[in-house]
């Protein structure tokens, strides 16, 4: 997948196996089925409970607005799917590492790039996503831009690599060529047989 990280495509690749190809097929209760879920609204803070890849329960906070009970669900997702097992227990510092995965991963969750970025093409429109994904505002703009910080990010390694290529085609031009490393290389050429040696290396002698 084009720019995406590899957290990325592993959740992707984990919802289209799943069969979520839609944003319909992205509903809680959809999802609940898929991963063997149960998903219990109350209020107190939202948390999910799993101690293997079998089954996990995850509760929302019902004070919540429905758009934000939505985004919770996917962060607590996002710890089902990628942090298995008891997480009562760690570290102060491992969990707040897991919670800034979880806050990044979930958007990925909720909004896959199969789904995201045809559905960006077709509305073009902040507001139609928004009612779309179910999502607040805030979290459909992070998306989008996660996206476009990725694809800014590749053009400008795609733009270091051909100065690089360009480069290292300058470096075997024979006049930036060492006498001392000539000789090496005619060295070299006459112990393997100058036919043994690679052409561009060859217009150097």
């Amino acid at each position: 997948m084009r720019f995406a990280t590899w957290r990325e495509t592993k959740i992707t690749q984990l919802m289209i196996d799943k069969g979520i190809l839609t944003t319909d097929d992205l509903s809680i209760e959809n999802l609940s089925d898929k991963f063997n879920l149960d998903v219990i609204y109350g209020p107190k803070r939202s948390h999910c409970i799993h101690e293997d890849d079998e089954y996990a329960l995850i509760y929302i906070d019902s004070r919540l607005s429905p758009y934000e009970q939505r985004y919770k669900f996917f962060h607590e997702f996002a710890h089902v799917i990628s942090h298995p097992g008891n997480q009562k227990n760690l570290p102060e510092d491992f969990s707040k590492l897991q919670e800034n995965q979880a806050n990044c991963l979930a958007l990925y969750a909720a909004m896959p790039r199969h789904i995201f970025i045809p559905a960006v093409k077709q509305y073009q429109s902040i507001n139609t996503l928004e009612e779309l994904f179910k999502l607040p505002r805030e979290y459909i703009i992070r998306r989008f831009m996660t996206i476009r910080n990725q694809v800014k990010c590749q053009a400008f390694q795609n733009v270091i690599q051909l100065s690089e290529m360009k480069r290292r085609r300058k470096s075997l031009q024979p006049e930036h060529i060492y006498e001392s490393t000539k000789l090496i290389l005619q060295q070299l050429a006459d112990q393997v047989g100058a036919d043994n040696i690679n052409a561009d290396i060859r217009k150097l002698l």
